[in-house]
């Protein structure tokens, strides 16, 4: 008797292990593509706050700026603002 005849569950043995393997295959895919995808996210993401924190900067410089020309009108306008503020907290 042939070893195949004898053990009539060695080709499906066999068809697991193959299946296993191309289940684990396709896992290491799927992880390549997100850790390449997590990558390309981060990559924007930096990007994109860079911008931004140049954005802000600007937006300081020019902030210092016109409080050095107008202090008076700046000096009025944030005590109005801490008024507001004030009388929003009390309620």
């Amino acid at each position: 008797m042939s070893e195949a005849s004898a053990n009539p569950d060695n080709g499906t043995a066999e068809k697991h292990e193959t299946a296993r393997d191309h289940i684990r295959d396709a896992a290491a895919d799927v992880r390549e593509a997100a850790a390449e995808a997590a990558r390309e996210i981060a990559d924007k993401a930096n990007a994109i706050a860079g911008e931004w924190k140049g954005k802000a900067n600007d937006w300081q410089k020019d902030a210092e700026q016109y409080v050095r020309a107008n202090p008076t009108k700046s000096v009025l306008a944030a005590v109005g603002v801490g008024f507001v503020i004030g009388l929003l907290c009390r309620k």
